[in-house]
C-alpha cells in the first residue's frame, strides 16, 4: 500500500472513532440519534458542502481561490458569521471524493490559483480531504490550503502531512485557561492556547508554510491580541493575517459587542510595528 492509500486508510477510521480535534468523541461520531451524529460538531460519516466558488476573500497570494466550505464545526464561536452552516452540519450538499476531486478539476482551469478548504471547520472532513486530494494525485497543479480554527490533534496534521501545502489558522483568543477564559466562554474550545499553539509549532516543524489569521475584537487588546501578536513575533518563520472584520452578531449575551474604535486599532499598529510584525 502506497503512502496516499495507506493516509486515506488512517484518516477513514475517524468516521467511526474521531480522534481529530481535542474533543475527542471517538465512537460517539458514528452514533446517531433521531438521524443526527452525536460528536461535539455533530458531523457524521457524511460529508456536507454549504458552498464552493471562486473567492476573492482569502489572503493575496491565494486569490482567486477556490474555497469550499463545509459545514459542521468543532467550536462554538458566538459571533460566528457562518453560524447557519457551521452550527448545521447537514445544510448543503452530500459530497464524495470524487464528486469533489471533480469541481476541484473544474474550479482549477477556470483560474483558481489555490483550492482552500474552510468551513465551519474543515477538521472533521479529514476524511474527506484525504481521499480527495489521493484521487486527483498530480492532476491537481493548485495548493492545498488547510483555513481552521486548528483547535486540532497531532493525528490530524499527521494525516494532512503529505497533502496540505499551506496551513492558515486562526488565532483568535489569548492564553487565558478555564471557563471564563476567551477560548472556552466565547469559543466553546476548553484548553485553547495550549491545543492551537502547539498545533501551529507542530505545522511549522512539518516544514508546511504557516500563515496565522488573529481577528481582531473589541475589547480584547489586553486579554488576546496583545498575547497573541507577542507569541507570533517569537515565531519568525510564521506569517501573519490580521483581520478587522469583526461583526457583532445581533442576539448574543456573551459575544464582544460594538465595533472597533479607532483607538484599538491604534494600539494594535503600535504593537504590531514594535513587535516588528508585517501588516
Amino acid at each position: 500500500m502506497n503512502a496516499a492509500a495507506e493516509a486515506v486508510e488512517g484518516a477513514a477510521r475517524h468516521l467511526s472513532d474521531c480522534h481529530l480535534c481535542p474533543h475527542h468523541c471517538g465512537k460517539r461520531r458514528a452514533e446517531e440519534r433521531n438521524g443526527v451524529a452525536q460528536g461535539v460538531c455533530r458531523v457524521g460519516q457524511q460529508s456536507y458542502v454549504a458552498s464552493e466558488m471562486l473567492h476573492c476573500g482569502e489572503e493575496m497570494l491565494l486569490q482567486p481561490a477556490h474555497a469550499i466550505f463545509f459545514s459542521g464545526c468543532t467550536a462554538r464561536c458566538t459571533f460566528c458569521v457562518a453560524a447557519r452552516f457551521a452550527f448545521h452540519p447537514g445544510y448543503g450538499l452530500p459530497v464524495t471524493a470524487a464528486q469533489l476531486a471533480q469541481r476541484i478539476l473544474q474550479r482549477q482551469a477556470e483560474g483558481a490559483r489555490s483550492v482552500c478548504f474552510i468551513g465551519g471547520d474543515p477538521a472533521p472532513h479529514i476524511p474527506l480531504i484525504v481521499a480527495t486530494l489521493a484521487e486527483l494525485g498530480a492532476r491537481r497543479q493548485i495548493p492545498a490550503v488547510f483555513n481552521s480554527n486548528f483547535y486540532l490533534t497531532s493525528a490530524a496534521l499527521d494525516l494532512r502531512a503529505g497533502s496540505i501545502d499551506l496551513y492558515l489558522p486562526d488565532l483568535k483568543f489569548g492564553p487565558e485557561v478555564g471557563p471564563a477564559s476567551c477560548g472556552e466562554r466565547l469559543g466553546g474550545m476548553p484548553g485553547y492556547w495550549e491545543v492551537v499553539t502547539q498545533a501551529i509549532d507542530y505545522g511549522l516543524a512539518q516544514g508546511k508554510r504557516v500563515i496565522v489569521r488573529h481577528l481582531l475584537m473589541p475589547g480584547h487588546f489586553e486579554c488576546c491580541t496583545l498575547p497573541v501578536l507577542t507569541w507570533l513575533a517569537s515565531r519568525p518563520a510564521l506569517e501573519v493575517s490580521l483581520l478587522t472584520q469583526y461583526l457583532a452578531p445581533a442576539r448574543s449575551r456573551s459575544a464582544p459587542t460594538g465595533a472597533l474604535q479607532m483607538e484599538e486599532l491604534q494600539a494594535v499598529r503600535q504593537l504590531a510595528k514594535s513587535l516588528r510584525l508585517v501588516w
